[in-house]
């Protein structure tokens, strides 16, 4: 399977079974990336902060409709 996302600062357990691996708790902690947007949800006044990438994410599998932000 091709890697869809290589971390290089965590490094690769040289004993790992396979090149595909599930990353623990602190290791999770350790990803920083994105950026926050400020949105306005339906229409209305009140506005929320969100992480572009997961607005990205939720545009791409369908679950919200919007152009994805750049």
């Amino acid at each position: 399977m091709k890697s869809i996302l290589v971390i290089a600062d965590i490094p690769r357990d040289p004993l790992a079974q396979s090149d595909e691996a599930t990353l623990t708790r602190a290791q999770m902690q350790r990803i920083v990336g994105a950026r926050n947007v400020v949105v306005t949800v339906d229409g209305g006044p009140p506005t929320a902060t969100i992480n572009d990438f997961d607005i990205n994410n939720a545009i791409w599998e369908g679950r919200i409709s919007g152009p994805m932000i750049n």
